[in-house]
């Protein structure tokens, strides 16, 4: 037992003399830190001193006396080391400032008397230099810094830098926590010896470090070491709570509490080093001592009181990269309550908190008034509204609004999750009371102003979506739901319209934005309640309310144009916009879908009249939408709609719409940017009308028919080439938007492709199909079909590139040698039908050569007169193809003197084309030769 108790002292009188070891070992390695910093600074201060001697003496600025040599320098300094004093001492924690008096601070002298005593060092400023390399490299290349480096590149420059301090703080708490473990497998202490032993080892270590600071000066090794005794100390209340089975868990709550307040209160003294871990520590705590009872609600209690405390911490160690320990704390507890079920709005109360302590805690703005920008620019517009985000940025505190967002956020998951209908008011509308609170006072915190009204429209609509079957639909809630949803609805547009009313008479900043927050939000629940509140379902009534909505936002439009100064053009496009919003929606709700479809097509002649009249530089934006809305909508009409077939909807629709934007381009037939637009979208809604219109002929006015016949193939050809051709026309001819038109125009050359392709000449070619051609020769199907495409194709010869030109006259002589090919085959089958398992008579055949013959001398002459060499070497082709055809079809057969004619009569057919040939060549050297 003896032996035991000499043991016990001797492993104590160990660990004290380890602990003391470990503090002497840190007070060395500052010592040589902060000589060799010492060293680097008067390297620094030599450099100089040398290049100030190499510069030209200013003229203002007399020589009182000659610089010091760096010898002199040297000893003043090693002088003032000895001494010990306070210039000298406190030099070695303030940054060495690289300016034009650098020299002149140098060389001084050092006045302060020997036996004055050390002054109190400042607490933790965040320009104070941790221990590093000496900073002479930085001396040599001032250019280096002239970028300022990013969050990721500080954050390796920290780890770089200060990695060793940070290394060495975590082994001092892990030698605290593994001489508790030791003991504990020893059996060598008791558990509340070990526990106080423990608690004593982590005060020792705190007094230790701030005695070091005190007599020191600020450093991380000493914030490292400090950041190690509170991890001792967590650790021994830790092993309280398991060890000790009569310990309160409050008591131990509380002890974990302290240790982290007093942790953080530290770090003022120290830097973000400690700052960090006890931050890591406070959120840890209500982790490691559950009891799993489920009560979340202390623990979030206790976690809004300790971030408002870390937020007042940031107030002072203003690093941004704290920042991110606040968020992700405060948010990993909202995460874990979702795990449990607290009382009705616990979770938004906290997020709530949470919102306005990141707000108003960093900056002490409990108000929440604006202290980054002055505000009195009442038409501020949305460039300045951005310069005054980006400025803010160099705000310590910027990161506020990602954790405000983030924030938000999570109030509209708890929403979802929730159910909007079973949320109280104060749930419901408090943070985004706060929200409208604060972007009144901060414009930057505008869009997070409309952000709550949007998440708690997606909570609302995202739980009701459903399938049935493999369809998506919105299932509505029941009558009482409904109703409950409804006064939900009415107060968010009270708030919201009010407070957007109230502020605009208060003249805020940005009033386009206030503007188009209240006009919204009345639409906005008007569309969600017509679409969720089946029970409640009068479309007269609700048509109306939109219709009123549409006729006094115009009203305000025009009562608009003598105020709000700058702001009056986008504030007047707002309230259009807005109010030709809600005739569309009275549209939506009182006619059917191809009226619709026309409502819109409408709004474009009523928009140009408005931008005629006020010449409001956005309203053509507006007018482009809705363009875009009108055409994109007719094109993908087909695919996604169905209608009435009893009907002639597609006429007055796509006609309608047609005559809409035309009607728009004549009334801005003045403005030149908005022509190509307006005349390209008429263009458009006319190509659709027709082959709208080819549809409904075609199978009786069901444009929606499942079939696509040969007839309707040779018209859409014919729709989509003249398209193309008219389109690439006005590509040449505009200046606003020639890349459109060209896109457009080769999609439209495509389509006709593809089809002409396809469907003409491989799915539905007459000569293997049964379609009906008609029996009167060349004016027949065929002229359609395959005569009319080849005048596409010329045109297109003149339209495009020269390079892709040639191509396209290349297809026209193809096309037309077709086509006429297939017009004798008709003439020659007449009723019979043009396909090839028919009887093809000699007669046919010799048509076939005597016609390609001509077609070749005309190409042969063509070609001469016009000097193309395509044309003429086209001509050739043909001609070889009629000959060969001469030799192996049409005279393989043929005996006695009608052999003797046909040789005769081809060898003179090619004796005349010679000589034709020779004599256009001889004329045209003749022309072409000089005089």
């Amino acid at each position: 037992m003896v032996f035991m108790d000499e043991f016990v002292t001797l492993t104590l009188l160990l660990a004290v003399a380890l602990l003391g070891a470990l503090v002497l070992g840190v007070v060395a390695f500052f010592k040589v830190s902060t000589l060799e910093q010492r060293i680097g600074q008067l390297e620094a201060a030599l450099r100089r001193l040398t290049a100030s001697r190499e510069k030209p003496a200013e003229a203002e600025r007399p020589v009182t006396s000659p610089p010091p040599t760096a010898v002199g320098s040297a000893q003043q300094t090693a002088a003032a080391t000895a001494t010990g004093q306070t210039e000298v001492a406190a030099s070695a924690v303030q940054p060495v400032q690289v300016s034009e008096s650098a020299s002149e601070s140098v060389s001084e002298p050092v006045s302060a008397p020997a036996s004055e005593p050390a002054a109190e060092l400042p607490v933790y400023s965040p320009t104070a230099p941790s221990y590093q390399a000496p900073a002479a490299s930085a001396a040599l290349s001032p250019g280096a810094a002239s970028r300022e480096p990013d969050l990721l590149e500080r954050l390796l420059q920290n780890i770089r830098n200060n990695w060793m301090v940070w290394l060495g703080g975590i082994c001092v708490g892990l030698a605290g926590v593994f001489m508790v473990r030791y003991s504990i497998e020893q059996g060598l202490l008791g558990p509340e010896t070990r526990v106080v032993l423990s608690l004593l080892a982590g005060v020792g270590l705190h007094v230790a470090a701030e005695w070091l600071r005190r007599n020191k000066g600020q450093n991380n090794v000493f914030a490292a070491l400090a950041g190690g005794a509170s991890i001792i100390l967590y650790s021994a209340l830790f092993a309280a709570f398991k060890l000790l089975p009569g310990t309160s868990p409050g008591l131990v709550f509380t002890g974990m509490a302290l240790v982290s307040f007093a942790t953080l209160a530290l770090a003022l003294r120290h830097g973000p080093v400690l700052a960090a871990l006890g931050m890591l520590g406070g959120y840890l705590v209500p982790i490691l001592l559950s009891s799993g009872s489920g009560q979340i609600e202390l623990a979030l209690v206790y976690i809004s009181i300790l971030t408002l405390f870390s937020l007042w911490l940031l107030a002072y160690v203003q690093q941004r990269w704290l920042w991110i320990g606040v968020i992700a704390g405060s948010l990993l507890w909202w995460l874990i309550s979702l795990t449990t079920e607290p009382a009705d709005g616990v979770r938004s109360l906290y997020l709530l908190a949470l919102a306005y302590m990141f707000l108003a805690v960093p900056d002490f703005d409990w108000l929440l008034q604006n202290r980054h920008q002055n505000n009195d620019d009442e038409s501020a517009s949305a460039d300045s509204w951005w310069q005054r985000v980006q400025s803010w940025r160099a705000d310590p505190h910027w990161p506020a609004l990602p954790g405000v967002l983030l924030v938000l956020l999570a109030q509209g998951f708890t929403l979802a999750g929730e159910g909007v209908i079973a949320s109280g008011y104060f749930t419901l509308l408090a943070l985004p009371v706060l929200m409208l609170l604060g972007a009144s006072r901060r414009p930057e915190l505008n869009p997070l102003a409309a952000l709550p009204l949007l998440l708690i429209v997606l909570a609302t609509v995202i739980p009701m979506l459903t399938y049935m079957g493999d369809e998506l639909v919105l299932l509505g809630p029941d009558a009482a739901g409904q109703a409950q949803l409804g006064v939900r609805f009415l107060w968010l547009t009270l708030l919201y319209s009010g407070s957007a009313l109230w502020l605009l008479r208060m003249r805020v900043p940005y009033p386009a934005f206030w503007t188009g927050l209240g006009c919204a939000v009345p639409l906005l629940m008007l569309a969600l309640g017509y679409y969720l509140f089946t029970d409640f379902r009068l479309d007269w009534a609700w048509g109306l309310v939109a219709l009123v909505l549409g006729t006094l936002y115009l009203w305000l439009a025009n009562r608009n144009q003598l105020q709000y100064g700058d702001a009056r053009p986008l504030i007047s496009v707002i309230l259009i916009s807005a109010a030709h919003l809600g005739l569309s929606l009275a549209a939506v709700i009182w006619l059917a879908e191809a009226t619709l479809t026309l409502a819109f097509a409408l709004q474009l002649v009523s928009l140009a009249w408005l931008q005629q009249r006020y010449q409001l530089p956005l309203m053509a934006w507006i007018i482009r939408a809705v363009l875009l809305l009108v055409v994109v909508r007719l094109t993908f009409n087909p695919w996604l709609l169905s209608y009435d077939a009893g009907t002639h909807w597609s006429l007055w629709t796509y006609g309608g719409a047609t005559l809409c934007a035309a009607a728009a381009a004549w009334i801005l037939r003045h403005e030149v940017k908005m022509q190509p637009w307006l005349q390209g979208g008429a263009a458009q809604l006319l190509v659709l009308t027709l082959a709208a219109e080819v549809r409904y002929w075609l199978y009786d006015g069901d444009i929606f028919h499942h079939e696509f016949s040969f007839l309707e193939a040779s018209l859409d050809v014919l729709i989509w080439g003249c398209a193309a051709v008219i389109y690439l026309w006005r590509a040449r001819l505009s200046e606003q938007l020639p890349r459109f038109y060209q896109v457009v125009g080769l999609l439209h050359l495509a389509a006709a492709a593809a089809t002409y392709l396809f469907v003409l000449l491989l799915a539905e070619n007459p000569l293997w199909s049964s379609g009906n051609i008609g029996s009167t020769p060349l004016f027949n199907l065929l002229l359609l079909s395959y005569g009319l495409p080849t005048l596409i194709m010329l045109a297109l010869w003149r339209q495009l590139p020269a390079q892709y030109g040639r191509f396209a006259a290349l297809a026209a002589g193809l096309n037309a040698l077709w086509f006429i090919s297939l017009e004798i085959r008709q003439i020659w089958q007449g009723d019979a039908g043009m396909s090839l398992s028919n009887y093809t008579p000699d007669g046919e055949l010799y048509t076939y050569s005597v016609v390609w013959m001509l077609l070749a001398a005309g190409a042969l002459t063509l070609g001469r007169w016009l000097s193309s060499r395509d044309i003429y070497r086209g001509g050739m082709v043909l001609l070889l193809v009629v000959v060969a055809k001469l030799f192996l079809i049409d005279m393989a057969g043929l005996t006695g003197l009608w052999r003797v004619a046909s040789f005769m009569g081809l060898g003179l057919a090619l004796l005349a084309l010679a000589w034709l040939h020779q004599r256009l060549g001889t004329v045209g050297e003749q022309e072409n030769s000089p005089a």
